[in-house]
């Protein structure tokens, strides 16, 4: 069964490729799956070179090559590929694909990665040891440069593969901060709505939570507004409108300005809210004031994915609870405290526990020295 799907995954790649016949250019640098890149942000497309592999293209030059030379993994067809453009510098935005560990000690040259999205113990692909980093991985595994969200992070992959390690944060969340003394007082909850053909229900709870917090703040009259999860995609944006208003009714407002990222449109506001998108964390390094509420059945893995679950804070906190079950004063109490604290005490009392989550390294200055230095 196993080699079956092996054979249909190649044919289908084989099929619907868009093939290249000849060599890759010489480039400064080469970005390992092409499919994000956030790198444009600080290198000029013209000087990167993407070597794809989820079969969008396919180089037949060095394919041939790889079967003159008895070679028929996947490595050596990303080590021929590299070998060609040698490039200063072998990037990559996605810290699970183990065959970036092994580029640097084949070609010579140096690499970097960022970690993409947030961990939780319901990444068990990433985090079995035996799928992923098998127990001598750090025998085999090398990185140059890890760009990651934080400390506990750090201590993971430090612990599988060899390299540099830096604390970061996210890379795109870095590109801006926001001016906390013109946020718009008015709430904002983060939608995480999932349609049914999902097999996650992240949807649990989260037309009750909003519920919660619209009562809250209509009692101490605040606006309430809810930035849609899919405010760029019609069919999905039309069920997530039908999934709170059976419960909220027309008392609530979908941000929905499509010519600004998430990250822009949350920076006009003063109070952010969510059951666990990584999304509000970055908005509380920035300095926002944010509180997670995250009721969600012991059954649903999406519990996994709480605030502080990871770096395994407590399930209730001073601006954060979880529970496996609706608790209507849990909210209020968490609500009350990200709008009513005077702003040196959030300072303080919520510093230690952002740092803990993840880094602010604003305008990617790290990113920059290493990039000067290659």
């Amino acid at each position: 069964m196993w080699l079956i799907k092996k054979i249909i995954t190649f044919l289908r790649y084989f099929l619907n490729a868009k093939w290249k016949f000849e060599p890759p250019k010489k480039n400064k640098f080469v970005l390992v799956d092409g499919l994000y890149n956030p790198f444009l942000k600080y290198i000029k497309k013209e000087d990167m070179s993407i070597l794809y592999r989820r079969g969008e293209e396919i180089n037949l030059y060095i394919i041939l090559k790889c079967l003159i030379n008895f070679k028929f993994t996947t490595l050596d067809y990303a080590v021929e590929f590299i070998k060609l453009v040698s490039p200063k510098l072998i990037l990559t935005a996605y810290d699970y694909y183990t065959i970036f560990y092994k580029l640097s000690q084949k070609t010579g040259i140096k690499t970097l990665m960022l970690q993409y999205g947030k961990r939780s113990s319901i990444d068990q692909h990433i985090l079995n040891s035996n799928f992923y980093f098998p127990k001598n991985s750090k025998k085999i595994f090398n990185v140059d440069y890890a760009l990651l969200y934080n400390s506990v992070v750090k201590k993971f992959y430090s612990k599988r593969i060899n390299g540099n390690f830096f604390e970061i944060g996210n890379f795109m969340n870095n590109l801006t901060k926001p001016d906390l003394k013109k946020n718009k007082k008015e709430i904002v909850f983060i939608s995480n709505f999932s349609t049914k053909d999902r097999n996650i229900n992240k949807s649990e709870n989260e037309d009750s939570i909003a519920h919660f917090l619209l009562e809250i703040a209509t009692k101490n009259k605040i606006k309430f507004n809810i930035l849609p999860r899919f405010r760029t995609r019609t069919k999905e944006l039309l069920e997530e409108k039908k999934f709170y208003k059976k419960t909220l009714k027309k008392n609530f407002k979908f941000i929905l300005n499509k010519n600004k990222s998430s990250y822009d449109l949350l920076l006009d506001y003063k109070y952010i809210f969510s059951s666990y998108s990584s999304l509000a964390q970055e908005c509380l390094v920035k300095g926002i004031r944010v509180g997670f509420v995250c009721f969600k059945s012991k059954k649903n893995p999406v519990s996994n994915l709480r605030f502080g679950e990871f770096e395994k804070l407590k399930k209730n906190g001073i601006f954060w609870t979880y529970s496996n079950k609706l608790n209507f004063k849990e909210t209020n109490r968490v609500f009350n405290f990200v709008t009513k604290t005077k702003d040196d005490i959030w300072v303080k009392k919520t510093q230690p526990y952002s740092k803990k989550i993840m880094a602010f390294d604003y305008k990617n200055k790290i990113f920059n020295e290493i990039i000067k230095k290659i």
